[in-house]
């Protein structure tokens, strides 16, 4: 490693610069300054110590991004004993000076220093930016992850759909008609289905899903599109029951789910379309998704359109 090179944690000063580093040096990820502010610097969980920066005479040239939990995600297990790293980033020019790998294991041992015992790259929630390496964009980043010790734990895809070219099979429409038949109606979410809706998230699914309704409901009531959340409601019984909910952010396709009990019912389809149509009518050129398993394009994704763009590796190392 040439000896110019210094690494040492991220000053207090320098959240602007190292945005701007990060927005430079990965233009495929798309992370704007705001971007990173929002998802790192205002993080409870951001530490300096934990942004590992090489400098050049002052300059930043890398960043390995470390994240651990202190405080705890609400509705997800206890993960405060495992570490993460989520961004990696070296300039262009710099690389193959074993500046990475520098930056790397000064991450793991500030995981170590937390008592940490694993270390994934990189499904931190809620500020992952994708959920591990592109396979293809960043071969170089999962070679050297492999020789530092991190294995391959499994391979997500990114999806896009054109929704200029949408259309919504007939099949759909008859499978909408047949669930108000039986009690189940698909609704935009309004007031009283707030509570219902993050009953349901903390019920069924742990981690994000209730951040994201919230999230939702903060927006819609702040004068955002009404089926930027839409929810399948039984109300067949004395009391409705949400059994699912289709969410998007603008073009940002998801989550989606149904309760395990109810699937089978086409209910994830309806919610599914409904969610495409509406971002359609917002008019969005693009439907899109981070992180889906191969079986799950192949049950629903496929058949609407979606085709894979990226693939992902996420990765761990046990410290």
């Amino acid at each position: 490693m040439a000896t110019k090179i210094e690494t040492g944690p991220m000053g207090v000063g320098e959240g602007a610069d190292v945005a701007r580093f990060v927005a430079r040096t990965l233009p495929d990820e798309a992370i704007s300054e705001t971007r990173f502010a929002r998802q790192v610097l205002l993080d409870p969980n951001f530490e300096l110590e934990g942004a590992r920066i090489a400098r050049d005479d002052g300059r930043i040239v890398g960043l390995c991004l470390a994240m651990g939990r202190r405080t705890p995600l609400e509705n997800a297990p206890d993960d405060s004993d495992r570490g993460y790293l989520t961004l990696l980033a070296v300039a262009p020019e710099y690389r193959r000076q074993g500046i990475a790998r520098t930056l790397v294991q000064a991450a793991e041992a500030y995981h170590r220093d937390g008592g940490r015992r694993q270390v994934q790259v990189s499904p931190y929630a809620p500020g992952y930016f994708i959920p591990g390496p592109d396979e293809a964009v960043h071969a170089g980043a999962v070679a050297l992850l492999e020789s530092l010790g991190y294995g391959k734990v499994y391979r997500p895809l990114s999806m896009e759909c054109p929704l200029w070219r949408l259309t919504v099979p007939d099949w759909v429409e008859q499978a909408e008609r047949d669930l108000e038949a039986r009690g189940v109606r698909i609704r935009n979410l309004d007031t009283g289905l707030i509570l219902p809706t993050i009953e349901f998230s903390a019920r069924v699914f742990a981690g994000d899903w209730v951040r994201y309704a919230r999230e939702a409901a903060h927006a819609i009531l702040a004068g955002d599109c009404p089926e930027r959340l839409v929810v399948a409601v039984d109300e067949s019984g004395p009391n409705p029951v949400v059994v699912g909910y289709s969410h998007h952010a603008a073009e940002r396709f998801g989550p989606i789910g149904v309760d395990p009990q109810r699937r089978g019912e086409k209910i994830g389809q309806v919610l599914m379309y409904r969610t495409l149509r509406a971002q359609q009518r917002a008019g969005y050129r693009t439907a899109w998704f981070l992180w889906s398993d191969d079986r799950t394009a192949e049950r629903i994704y496929n058949g609407a359109g979606f085709r894979e763009s990226r693939r992902f590796v996420l990765m761990k190392k046990d410290l």
